[in-house]
């Protein structure tokens, strides 16, 4: 993935979450086709994720074959010992599909 299709889909994640946080419904929490592989893997664990804090049913889509890595993925580039910390720290969602994030991933200012 290119840094700029990179910045285009943090963006789209950071829409989202944002938009979900000021308005939480399980309607928003739909498939986007068209993602890459670790795109949409990612997305399906945030909104699985999402799903449990929020106590909504995670919708069926986000349990496809297609949304789990066979392989590791660090999708903020994470590099060096900052890894053994994504190891530790990934949510269960991220981490059933091979996603390692640091647990600051989605905190604002």
């Amino acid at each position: 993935m290119s840094r700029e299709e990179y910045k285009t889909f943090w963006r789209m994640i950071i829409n989202f979450l944002d938009d979900f946080r000021r308005n939480p419904n399980v309607e928003s929490l739909r498939e986007i086709n068209g993602l890459g592989v670790v795109q949409g893997a990612f997305y399906a664990a945030l909104v699985e994720q999402l799903s449990n804090e929020y106590n909504f049913p995670a919708p069926s889509w986000v349990c496809k074959e297609e949304y789990f890595l066979k392989e590791p993925a660090f999708p903020s580039g994470l590099k060096g010992e900052i890894r053994i910390y994504a190891l530790i720290e990934s949510p269960l969602s991220f981490k059933r599909r091979n996603i390692f994030i640091c647990k600051n991933t989605f905190d604002r200012c």
